[in-house]
């Protein structure tokens, strides 16, 4: 077999590629008004033959009657009343039509958007931090609601358009049968170039992902807030409107030459098809006139070929798209097929409550996806319930990432992390989040009410205003709230009408006041100072001990001042545990820390 026909099978092959699954996820959005659509189309579809029969009757009726003044005007009313009847009921469905369409879309939409984003949540961190994870997100969210929605539409509308040329060629066999294939060969040139230029534009599109992701990117930073401030300061806006410019053009380039060839194509196509209608016109104008055929079947056969020339180039052009479409959709479900590594265990255990043996870590190595070394290697440590321990270490070490092992965004590669004997994997993993409170660095600042920012800390409790003014209060975050004229219902940030902004301090006071709002036993803080100025800092550390007192804390840290609360120390680096101990054992003990703990402390001296 030929490279060429393979290819043509391969597309013929794809034009139905996913239209199964696609149904499938249709059906379960919205069984009710996909039936509805079909018969409302199925009916309609009959309309133009069942048209075409009754002016073909009045044709002949009034030729029949010609002249004749003793006339019989009840035949010509009854098919008027029929043509009008037809007409009355091809209006309403229309607007059946039309009502159905809408409620369709929209809960197609809903579903799809609900589908996509319900596999977003279930996605490892990995996932996220993944360029490619990126393209094909960004793929999945630019087809993957509108391309489904046309393949649907498109299907429903070649549904109605194969019942409608059924029955007109139905009347056309009466004529002659060579009518038929006269009809295909002259409309094939049309649907094949719009297979062959459907996909070109498609791989056009795949290929132009990451450009296009990127000119978004830019127009991000043109119109945010967040960049605004650098934008102007260090005069940005031309160069990156240029960027932005020439990736947008560079794309319009590269589709106007797809677009240009089509268009000669399909030019050269319309000709075959005006062709092959004048031809069927001439020959059944030749057999009228010899008296073969009536004035009716006249009127009846050209309409019908008429329309029929015009639905089957529709029909294959119908089955381009389904094909265009489905390599679209491909994209959708290529989001969806991705699968998450960090799973539960088919017989979870609970989370050991309370913590009687403590955390310990066996040999643990870990490697992110595509580095080339690991970033923690034959880590070993053991923790006590209750047990405080600060992480310090040059940036890179692996601090941050020995928090993202014991939380389960990350699995290790090798060794194991235990809790009272149970391997971290082994334990639900719902279970394990719930109770772990975490403070990041890189907090969320959810642009929403102060009382979601923190109550999001334990979903349980979100109504519970007095439990979220507790830890307001512990955090230092109620002197910020009790500024909002709001209080507690204000919006925190500028994306939304009246919302506040704030300090990258009176943030961080609203992060620690989410994390106190965990009665979760292990306890995990980054950098949980790092926006505080020094005064909050020491208040806040004065509630520290309270706050965590029975449990098992974890906390990132560069000030030393913070650091000296931990019961112990563990010094990483170069992916390596080097020091374990309290901070008078290691500032004895004269290596890394006690280094480290001169230099920070040599820069207040200056």
């Amino acid at each position: 077999m030929s490279l060429r026909s393979l290819t043509s099978s391969r597309r013929i092959r794809d034009i139905f590629g996913n239209t199964t699954q696609l149904l499938r996820l249709v059906w379960q959005a919205t069984p009710l008004y996909l039936v509805l659509s079909l018969i409302v189309t199925g009916v309609k579809a009959l309309l133009p033959a069942l048209m075409l029969v009754v002016n073909k009757a009045i044709v002949d009726l009034v030729i029949a009657n010609w002249g004749n003044s003793d006339l019989d005007w009840q035949p010509f009313i009854d098919l008027v009343v029929m043509r009008f009847a037809l007409s009355l009921l091809g209006g309403i469905l229309n607007q059946v039509n039309l009502y159905v369409s809408q409620i369709f879309n929209d809960k197609f939409v809903l579903y799809a958007n609900y589908v996509l984003l319900e596999k977003a949540i279930q996605l490892d961190l990995a996932h996220f931090e993944s360029a490619e994870f990126y393209d094909t997100l960004s793929r999945a969210q630019s087809s993957g609601i509108s391309y489904p929605q046309k393949v649907v539409k498109t299907i429903t509308a070649l549904f109605g358009q194969a019942l409608t040329l059924v029955s007109l060629l139905g009347l056309l066999i009466q004529f002659n049968w060579t009518i038929v294939p006269l009809l295909f060969f002259t409309s094939l040139p049309s649907f094949w170039t719009s297979v062959i230029y459907s996909g070109r534009r498609y791989w056009m599109m795949r290929r132009e992902t990451q450009a296009g992701r990127l000119s978004d990117y830019l127009k991000q930073v043109l119109t945010q807030q967040s960049f605004a401030k650098e934008v102007r300061l260090f005069n940005l806006g031309e160069h990156l409107l240029r960027e932005w410019r020439g990736i947008r053009q560079d794309f319009n380039s590269k589709s106007a030459v797809i677009a240009e060839r089509y268009a000669k194509m399909r030019g050269i196509s319309g000709v075959l098809v005006s062709i092959g209608f004048y031809f069927a016109y001439g020959w059944t104008l030749v057999r009228t006139v010899a008296g073969q055929i009536s004035v009716g079947d006249f009127t009846m056969y050209t309409g019908a070929f008429s329309q029929s020339q015009e639905l089957l180039p529709a029909i294959l052009q119908n089955i381009a798209q389904i094909y265009e479409s489905n390599l679209y959709v491909s994209q959708f479900f290529e989001f969806l097929s991705l699968k998450p590594q960090v799973i539960d265990a088919v017989y979870a255990e609970p989370f050991p409550q309370p913590i009687r043996k403590g955390l310990v870590l066996q040999d643990v190595t870990f490697t992110y996806p595509g580095a080339s070394k690991p970033t923690l290697c034959n880590l070993n440590l053991q923790i006590k319930p209750g047990e405080s321990i600060a992480l310090v270490g040059l940036n890179g070490a692996g601090k941050t990432t020995l928090l993202k092992l014991i939380t389960r965004l990350y699995d290790v590669e090798s060794g194991m992390i235990t809790i009272d004997d149970i391997p971290l994997q082994n334990i639900s993993l719902p279970e394990l989040r719930n109770n772990i409170g975490v403070l990041n660095q890189d907090f969320a600042r959810y642009q929403l009410s102060a009382k979601d920012n923190i109550s999001f800390g334990n979903l349980t409790k979100r109504d519970n205003l007095a439990l979220i003014e507790e830890a307001a209060i512990n955090a230092g975050a109620n002197r910020v709230i009790e500024t909002l004229e709001e209080g507690y219902q204000a919006i925190l940030g500028k994306m939304f009408k009246g919302g506040v902004e704030l300090s990258g301090g009176q943030w961080q006071k609203i992060g620690m006041a989410r994390a106190f709002m965990s009665n979760a036993p292990i306890l995990i803080l980054d950098e949980p100072t790092a926006a505080l100025d020094a005064i909050a800092e020491y208040e806040l550390f004065e509630k520290f001990r309270a706050l965590t007192a029975g449990k098992m804390t974890f906390f990132v840290s560069h000030r030393f001042s913070t650091v000296q609360l931990a019961d112990r120390i563990v010094v990483l680096e170069n992916s390596r545990i080097v020091e374990v101990g309290s901070h008078q054992e290691l500032m004895s003990n004269k290596g890394l820390y006690a280094q480290m703990f001169g230099l920070q402390a040599s820069s207040y001296n200056l």
